[in-house]
């Protein structure tokens, strides 16, 4: 069934008709309910003064049925996906009796354990009734630059528990008949050391539901309210329909994915994030049990994040044409027991949990479901390599150039590189997967608002993964403190010792993020002849810091300069498939080095031009060094007269032979039977950070691994792993392997 059918098929006449109204009326209410959606979001960003909401999008807004099902979700952060409809129902269970949900009533809640993805991301809905009784909630969620807690800006490193990352509010009326509780405003104001942005941003989500409930009422009143609820249950009906019959054409198996967390604000030790992706009929169950025990810092996530990562996965690759709503998640199951890095236990702190555990279920999540698209001839465009692995974060406070005291963040460290696909290269600078409408602030913006000057913003050659299709490229900055002694702030990040952009089928990952200060340099003498890039920092006299990836609370004075580039998006296929013209080309942009494209891609620029006859020889060379690497247990051959049963990736399919399913390489070799780990039939080296790509680091306890076809010496797979850790059995399908385990 062709992806065409798939959509005919879900959407046809029935499923409306069965709703009791009109196909015409039915389409007017959907898309009106989509709208008030979007304008929710525009009054927010109209009335909030913090760049987070106004620049970067770190918001969402959204329609919900009486029940906290989501009805229509904003176009913004994917992870309120799996949060907001969790915040609704504990604001229904500990509300609902005392003090009441009435006409007129706003709730507020920030508490990770209720719903929230962490404390910084405050969450108010208000319940909209009509004619006495409730049809709907709408709400709002944003992050605030300070919730209180032992540092400034909510993230604290050092925290080991939750009840020192701030202001912890459960669900909370903040609103009682229409009038605000200047009582509890009072307190969530006094908890912040920038009572200011957060009123204001409390207003703005006010603001944004109560354009949102006058919407819903309008339609109520020229609809009906059974209309209005009839529409919005059938729009979770045909959601769900038409999302299971996409899964039912996939193939069912198992898929798994593993990466990791590196540092925990404490210490620089390795989390990890590791996923079994079940797909049976037309469910999904993603499996988190094998992930580390939850961390003393604040990297965890609670159910919300664990939810929400695996949302921000599944509707961009599988609902990329379909409502997302309350219908679309009913297909899908995240697992994880209590105490888990992926769903810590009561009071774990995760105050980094969006950039943290929830960012790297999203990261394991994309990876495993991008396996199983990928054996899809209709859906294979839409698996892709890991993007932008993890999102540094620097939260600033201090005196700004105005002499007055300032707190904000940058925007342009979500600059990361896209995962590559099977058809194009990574989107540079593509951003977070889990944000569609992310922007970064133009630099003569942040100069004018905070106390700085940028020395030079750029595109970081090479930091793309390697791959047939390359992962999108990175972005940087230099940066010096201006108009003022110092600035001050939290630093963390993940991705810095841990590859965690991971490419697909033989490609290689995106660069690391990498941290640097000089200090004390002599930049006020070189600033005449221009600092252009890290390149720029080597010509700066001054002593040399490289950060890691959680260093907590540092400062910045007045001389020094920090420059930083953050992570590329993985690769897809192994890069030798890549056309040498294409290679040619990025060497003449500057989006790649001669050296890069000789070592990963096997293609020789000389003088600014291709070398052909060089090429060809460096890789017949190449693929034979990996072809020749040892071979656990060598396999035979396979009859490639008979089509494939499935495509495991670029080159490796699985195969009927007389012994049963076999799972082999495209030039005929069999790697293993297709129960099996195929990886035990390849041709395996363990690779250096340096073979990996440029700009890769790894952690003292991780290792790279290589597995290639010893037949023709393909690249098929790079794995990075614990030195103590055995092969990852990344897909088996279900049909005639007798057996899903690993």
């Amino acid at each position: 069934m062709t992806a065409t059918d798939v959509r005919s098929t879900a959407t046809a006449p029935t499923g409306i008709e069965a709703s009791g109204v009109d196909p015409v009326t039915y389409e007017v209410v959907r898309h009106k309910l989509t709208a008030i959606v979007e304008q929710q979001s525009t009054v927010l960003k109209a009335v909030s003064g913090s760049p987070l909401v106004t620049e970067a999008n770190d918001c969402n807004t959204g329609i919900y049925l009486p029940g906290g099902e989501i009805a229509s979700l904003g176009p913004h952060i994917v992870f309120h996906a799996g949060s907001m409809e969790l915040v609704v129902r504990h604001i229904i269970d500990d509300c609902g009796e005392d003090p009441g949900i009435n006409e007129g009533d706003s709730f507020i809640t920030n508490d990770p354990y209720k719903g929230a993805l962490h404390m910084p991301d405050v969450t108010m809905l208000e319940p909209v009734f009509f004619q006495g009784e409730r049809i709907a909630w709408v709400g709002a969620c944003a992050h605030m630059l300070d919730i209180g807690g032992m540092t400034p800006s909510s993230y604290s490193p050092s925290a080991t528990e939750v009840y020192q990352e701030g202001l912890c509010l459960p669900p909370t009326k903040l609103v009682e008949g229409g009038k605000l509780r200047s009582d509890v405003w009072n307190l969530i104001l006094n908890a912040s050391r920038l009572p200011a942005s957060l009123g204001l941003g409390l207003k703005a989500m006010i603001a944004a539901n109560h354009h949102g409930k006058q919407g819903i009422i309008r339609l109520a009143e020229r609809y009906g309210p059974d209309t209005l609820a009839s529409v919005m249950n059938t729009m979770l009906d045909l959601s769900e329909q038409r999302v299971r019959e996409r899964i039912r054409t996939l193939p069912d198996g198992t898929f798994r994915a593993r990466s990791y967390l590196d540092h925990d604000g404490h210490e620089n030790r390795l989390y990890n994030v590791e996923v079994e992706l079940t797909k049976k009929d037309d469910t999904l169950v993603f499996d988190y049990s094998k992930s580390s025990p939850q961390a003393p810092g604040f990297i965890n996530c609670t159910e919300a994040g664990l939810r929400g990562g695996v949302l921000a996965t599944v509707l961009p690759v599988l609902c990329h044409d379909i409502p997302w709503n309350s219908g679309a998640l009913r297909v899908v199951r995240a697992v994880a027991e209590e105490g888990l890095v992926v769903n810590a236990k009561h009071p774990a702190p995760c105050g980094s949990a969006t950039l943290g555990g929830a960012w790297m279920v999203e990261a394991t999540a994309g990876a495993a479901l991008s396996q199983l698209v990928s054996a899809s001839d209709e859906l294979r465009a839409e698996a892709m390599a890991v993007t932008s692995g993890s999102c540094a974060c620097l939260h600033m406070v201090g005196v700004d150039q105005f002499g007055e005291p300032f707190g904000g963040a940058l925007t342009e460290m979500m600059m990361g590189g896209g995962g590559a696909t099977a058809d194009s290269r990574g989107v540079d600078f593509a951003g977070p997967h889990n944000s569609l409408m992310y922007r970064v602030t133009n630099v003569e913006s942040d100069e004018a608002v905070y106390p700085f000057l940028f020395l030079s913003r750029f595109a970081q050659a090479d930091s793309g993964g390697a791959g047939r299709q390359r992962g999108g490229l990175t972005g940087g900055s230099v940066w010096t403190p201006y108009g003022t002694d110092a600035i001050h702030g939290v630093l963390s990040a993940h991705g810095v010792e841990s590859p965690t952009s991971q490419g697909i089928h033989g490609g290689m990952p995106g660069a690391c993020n990498h941290f640097q200060v000089v200090r004390g340099s002599d930049i006020a003498a070189k600033l005449p002849t221009g600092v252009t890039g890290l390149e720029g920092l080597d010509r700066l006299d001054g002593e040399r810091i490289t950060l890691p990836a959680k260093p907590g609370f540092i400062s910045v004075f007045a001389g020094d300069v920090v420059g930083w580039t953050w992570n590329g998006g993985g690769g897809w296929g192994d890069p030798f498939d890549a056309d040498p013209r294409e290679v040619a080309r990025e060497v003449e942009l500057g989006l790649m080095s001669q050296e890069s494209a000789a070592r990963h891609y096997g293609v020789v620029v000389e003088n600014g031009e291709l070398d052909e006859a060089a090429s060809t020889a460096l890789r017949v060379e190449i693929r034979a060094t990996r072809a020749a690497w040892p071979v656990e247990t060598p396999g035979t051959a396979v009859d490639l007269s008979v089509e494939p049963v499935a495509a495991l990736g670029e080159h490796l399919v699985v195969h009927d032979s007389a012994t049963g399913p076999v799972t082999a390489c495209d030039c005929g070799h069999v790697l293993a039977s297709a129960a099996g780990n195929w990886k035990t039939g390849a041709a395996h080296a363990e690779l250096t950070a340096e073979d990996l790509g440029r700009g890769i680091t790894l952690h003292e306890d991780l290792r790279a691994h290589a597995y290639a076809c010893p037949g023709c010496g393909a690249m098929l797979c790079v794995e990075i792993r614990r030195s103590t850790e055995e092969a990852l059995h990344d897909a088996v399908f279900a049909f005639g392997t007798g057996s899903k385990d690993s």
